[in-house]
This record gives C-alpha cells, structure tokens and sequence, in this order.
C-alpha cells in the first residue's frame, strides 16, 4: 500500500533550527523531500525580540509572509514596511528583503516562495551552518 504524502505540518514535524549569530529560527516544513510538493517550499520563521534576518534575495522567485505573531518591519529594496500579526507580505521577485523585530517580543511568520526545495540550494547551504534547537526552548543568549 503507498504512503500518502503528509499534509498537515506541526512545528516538532521537522527540526526547528537557530542561526549562528541566535538571531532567527526557521522550521522547514513543506519540501519536495518532506510531502512531495512540487511547486512550493514553505516553513515557518522566528525573529527573537530586537533581532533581524541577513538581507535576502531569490533571483526568479517571489516570496509570501503571513505575519503570525508579534510587530516588526520588512525592509524590501531599502523601503521599510510595518508589519503585525495577521498581515500579509508579499516580495516581488529579485527583492532584497529583511525581516527587522524592533519590538520586546518574537516575531513569527509563515514563508512560501513557489519552487521546489531542492531548487533552491543557496538557501539550503545557509541552512545547513544553523543548528537544531527544540521548539519551546529559550533564545540563546
């Protein structure tokens, strides 16, 4: 009998892993690996409280944020946007873009940019430097 691809995603599914500097925690969860998914990467994005993300570009593909908790900016090409929980962000294609919590509490959203995982390897080399940490643990100091 096949296995049915997984289809619903929780956050102890795929390790939950930290940046070297501690300034983020990213949670890749829909993959061509993990669910078969052909036309998408997706997972889920922390910024610890007065944190940011490096300056991010993908040549050839946008990117969606769903804002799901806490208050921050998105630089996109040097313009800031405000953004809270519940919002929306959508980054056009060869943007550069950064995720900036100025706020005392984590900022977390949900990413999607609309290619498979495995075609986006310089994300997945960045990646492969963060290490695992457990979902409910405390930022490192």
């Amino acid at each position: 009998m096949p296995v049915k691809p997984k289809v619903v995603f929780r956050i102890t599914d795929v390790p939950l892993i930290e940046s070297p500097d501690r300034m983020n925690r990213d949670s890749v969860m829909v993959t061509d690996s993990t669910c078969g998914a052909t036309q998408f990467s997706a997972g889920l994005f922390f910024v610890r409280p007065h944190g940011h993300n490096h300056l991010d570009k993908h040549a050839g593909q946008e990117e969606l944020y769903y804002i799901f908790k806490g208050r921050g900016l998105v630089m996109i090409d040097d313009e800031p946007h405000e953004i809270r929980a519940g919002d929306v962000v959508m980054i056009p294609e060869g943007s550069k873009h950064q995720v900036v919590n100025n706020s005392d509490e984590e900022l977390g959203l949900f990413w999607a940019i609309p290619t498979t995982w495995s075609n986006l390897k310089p994300v997945i080399e960045h990646l492969a430097t963060w290490q695992v940490v457990e979902p409910d643990s405390a930022w490192s100091a």
